[in-house]
């Protein structure tokens, strides 16, 4: 049987937000059994679940839609997500999670080598998925359903056709701490050049720079480094729908696909997901 797990340590790390362009800090702390991932913003609590968690264009949100919450807390909940962490209290007075290098690499690093692990004396529960929930609009279909293995499979495809140096791409992968840590959390977030400039000239976006994403043009990729792997794009598609999922409130049983599907409808995936019970079972394994 599988434990449940937090972390050893408290850790801090501090950087720039992405669209504010303001430098945040971020407090976690170890927390108790059954506990689940709680974000404390200003002194008040929000545990990550549909109640307070909502997606926009481009980003995943915690707290208040109109009033305190914090932004792009995707790749912090992707990192927590994919190191199978159950319980974790995250302090904050900012408004943004630190973008850092754009992926989920640095925060894991920091979790691994300076909070440790804290194994518990709980039984570790997981959402088992038990039929096939879909949600589709024009811009993109998300879906997932039972899985014969026992975790979670994401089958994710993007579609740039227009924007040569991305184009389609197309990833299948088991969701495994070996997995995350060698494919998916190095995968960097990544926008067109021209979205930036113009998103620059209206005071968003603000922390976007070469050093915290990848750019590119219809023809080329402008970081003079490169990519880190082939695919890196739909890579890091995985990574926030990791992040993402993780709103149901434990480790998923399930096979997940997307088809061009973004934050937003993957936050309405998990609502239909959760809006019935006959949807899914939570069992120990």
């Amino acid at each position: 049987m599988q434990n449940q797990k937090t972390i050893k340590n408290s850790i801090t790390f501090t950087g720039i937000g992405q669209h504010k362009g303001t430098l945040n800090t971020i407090q976690l702390f170890p927390a108790d059994v059954d506990s689940g991932i709680v974000f404390e913003i200003k002194g008040k609590k929000y545990p990550l679940n549909l109640n307070n968690v909502f997606g926009e264009t481009g980003y995943t949100c915690i707290g208040e839609k109109d009033g305190v919450n914090v932004k792009t807390i995707e790749h912090l909940v992707s990192s927590i997500h994919g190191l199978g962490i159950d319980n974790l209290l995250i302090k904050t007075e900012s408004e943004e999670i630190p973008i850092q290098d754009g992926s989920a690499q640095p925060l894991l690093k920091e979790i691994e080598e300076k909070a440790g692990f804290l194994v518990q004396n709980a039984p570790k529960k997981f959402i088992k998925i038990l039929k096939k929930i879909e949600y589709s609009d024009e811009k993109g279909t998300v879906s997932i359903e039972p899985n014969d293995k026992q975790l979670l499979t994401l089958d994710v495809m993007i579609d740039y056709s227009g924007i040569k140096p991305i184009g389609i791409e197309h990833e299948v992968i088991d969701l495994t701490k070996e997995n995350y840590k060698s494919k998916i959390c190095m995968a960097r977030t990544f926008a067109r050049l021209s979205d930036v400039e113009y998103l620059h000239s209206k005071g968003l976006c603000l922390g976007a720079t070469l050093n915290s994403g990848v750019a590119v043009d219809e023809e080329k990729i402008i970081n003079p480094e490169g990519l880190r792997e082939e695919n890196e794009f739909v890579f890091h598609k995985i990574l926030d729908a990791i992040g993402d999922l993780y709103v149901m409130g434990y480790s998923i049983i399930g096979l997940y696909k997307n088809s061009r599907g973004g934050h937003f409808h993957n936050n309405q995936l998990v609502r239909k997901v959760m809006s019935d019970t006959s949807n899914y079972e939570i069992v120990e394994l």
